[in-house]
């Protein structure tokens, strides 16, 4: 009997058991507008229109378990946008494995980055660069102006390759960011690649932006950059030492059109605070980063287009990752002709 009894209970040992799944809530379905804004940064209308254009790619096509629907991936990737927070924290938010919120951050992250095209462009047809004239003369009474140009500093863990190369001026790792913006705070065009070490000059030297203008795609209209860039034709640069008041003008009316750029950095970062110090430090390896910073600039970008607000207590972001200081020096100054010429006819009265 003994023997018997062994025997049917390692047959109800054997007996397979459905699996029970634990319910996973959606914030979409009980938080409200103003609440999805600020914790998500995107609306809901825009969180909507991202989960039908990327059905196809985030549709977990398993009938091996209840696969996350495409709605809960992009709001796992946008929390960890949104704030900077370790993956165990992101995980206990959503009720989901730490392994999951890994693999959903980098599935969503690679969908903005395939779309970025669609939202990051630089315009070369008249009708746009004249636009952006306009609206950039609106700011200081500068003329002929299509962007401004800077870099800024991304904060990240000591990579496993060629670390020394990361450590900027300020002995941090970083990566070297460059963006030129809109008077809207609108990204035209990122560079995210360059280690922290890299000069401000180099990463513009050596960027897709700079063939364009070298090759005449871009024919008319200038950038405006720091003292970091070379003066060029089609860049122009703040007076080193001013001597005369022509001189003085133009800088200050350089000054507060070029710091569009900057606040849209500010914006960036106090919008998404994965790339912020205040977040900390990217976690992962330099390519992975570079990824994440391109898929917030294009959420940014659509977030402009939207009008989204700033969450409360940011209404006057600063860009924590300028270090600044870089002036330029070589001998690419062709542009000094152009620059008198503008002080002399512009900023004389």
């Amino acid at each position: 009997m003994a023997a018997v009894y062994v025997h049917v209970r390692r047959r109800e040992n054997n007996i397979r058991r459905n699996r029970v799944f634990r319910d996973r809530d959606n914030p979409l379905d009980y938080l409200d507008d103003d609440d999805i804004v600020r914790r998500y940064r995107l609306s809901r209308p825009m969180i909507l229109e991202l989960c039908g254009m990327f059905q196809n790619q985030l549709a977990r096509p398993t009938k091996r378990s209840h696969a996350f629907p495409v709605s809960l991936q992009l709001m796992v990737a946008l929390r960890f946008y949104a704030t900077g927070s370790f993956q165990l924290v992101n995980a206990d938010v959503h009720r989901i494995s730490r392994a999951s919120v890994s693999t959903i951050t980098r599935d969503v992250t690679q969908c903005l980055k395939n779309v970025c095209n669609q939202y990051i462009s630089m315009p070369t047809d008249p009708a746009s660069l004249q636009a952006l004239k306009q609206c950039f003369y609106d700011i200081s009474n500068f003329p002929n102006v299509i962007g401004a140009v800077n870099g800024t500093h991304v904060r990240i863990k000591s990579p496993a390759v060629d670390e020394h190369l990361y450590v900027n001026r300020k002995n941090y790792h970083s990566l070297n960011v460059m963006g030129v913006c809109d008077s809207n705070l609108k990204f035209l065009n990122i560079v995210a690649k360059w280690p922290g070490s890299t000069h401000d000059s180099f990463a513009l030297r050596n960027s897709r932006l700079c063939e364009m203008f070298e090759d005449g795609d871009i024919r008319d209209g200038w950038l405006l950059g720091d003292s970091g860039y070379p003066l060029r034709p089609w860049l122009l640069t703040p007076v080193i030492n001013p001597t005369t008041r022509q001189d003085q003008r133009y800088n200050a009316c350089h000054m507060r059109t070029r710091c569009a750029v900057e606040r849209s950095f500010g914006v960036l970062k106090s919008r998404f605070r994965c790339i912020d110090t205040t977040a900390g430090t990217l976690l992962y390896s330099p390519v992975r980063c570079c990824d994440i910073i391109v898929a917030v600039v294009v959420l940014h970008n659509m977030c402009i287009n939207n009008r989204i607000p700033l969450p409360p207590g940011n209404d006057n972001p600063r860009d924590q990752g300028n270090i600044g200081g870089q002036q330029y020096v070589g001998n690419q100054n062709d542009g000094a002709v152009i620059r008198t010429r503008l002080i002399n006819n512009r900023f004389n009265n």
